[in-house]
């Protein structure tokens, strides 16, 4: 199984006039065009958050026109950028979002790994929280398929990020404490894969390998990167390999 992971586009409406939208929606292009180039092609695509830049409308359609050009199917996890209600009526309608959730999170089945896209938003801080009912439902989501290999999808990474002056991406250690003892009883997950940081990294958390990429939006990304690439959009294709484990490598589309 492919997955290819987008994350942090931060979409703007062009006819706003802000001078980084155009290139916000020709990376996203890029990294699409990319995509469908790929033989074989992906399995699926998982957005980890951050779609649009102020979770307008007018940003939602804009970035749901480029990404309507995905031959794979796409899934998507809430960024804090984003909000629940704006994402709630860009994909209305979509077979994997139910109506009128009071969080977002969903189990994707029907492909080698179960895909579980876990809503991490805070209420009034663009930092992540994981309450007492979203890990509940974790737990209850997981324990439906304790023998399928699972792979968590979610927009802030529990985890500290080297070289941020504020690396915990959390409003409450206690969220990540929770999430680390839901994983305890669910050794099926295999992986974690999240957005927010807008820069590569990858630990061991709670025993599972877990993993940010850069954000697509280039004007935003963090950390240091080759001359030759410091322009260039990025994405990730993680490779499930049929025993147990993924291997993830970084796509850096020309054009």
């Amino acid at each position: 199984m492919i997955i290819a992971q987008l994350s942090d586009t931060h979409i703007l409406v062009p006819a706003d006039g802000c001078p980084a939208a155009a290139g916000r929606s020709e990376t996203l292009r890029r990294c699409v065009g990319d995509i469908n180039s790929l033989d074989p092609q992906p399995d699926a695509v998982l957005h980890t958050g951050d779609m649009t830049h102020q979770g307008r409308d007018g940003e939602f359609d804009h970035a749901r026109e480029i990404l309507s050009e995905l031959k794979a199917p796409l899934f998507v996890t809430p960024g804090n950028r984003d909000g629940r209600e704006g994402l709630l009526r860009a994909f209305a309608g979509e077979a994997w979002l139910a109506a009128n959730p009071p969080f977002i999170q969903y189990a994707v089945d029907g492909f080698p790994v179960r895909l579980v896209c876990v809503d991490s938003l805070s209420t009034d801080t663009r930092k992540g929280d994981l309450c007492a009912t979203r890990l509940h439902t974790l737990d209850a989501t997981l324990s439906e398929a304790a023998d399928r290999p699972t792979a968590l999808f979610l927009h802030h990474p529990p985890f500290e990020i080297t070289g941020l002056s504020d690396p915990f991406m959390y409003q409450r250690r206690a969220a990540v404490t929770g999430l680390a003892a839901v994983l305890a009883r669910h050794p099926q997950v295999i992986r974690i894969f999240c957005g927010h940081a807008h820069r590569q990294q990858t630990i061991s958390f709670a025993g599972v390998t877990a993993s940010t990429v850069a954000s697509i939006a280039v004007d935003l990304r963090k950390g240091t990167y080759p001359e030759a690439m410091a322009t260039r959009p990025a994405y990730s294709l993680h490779h499930f390999n049929g025993n147990g484990a993924f291997t993830s490598e970084i796509r850096w589309p020309v054009g």
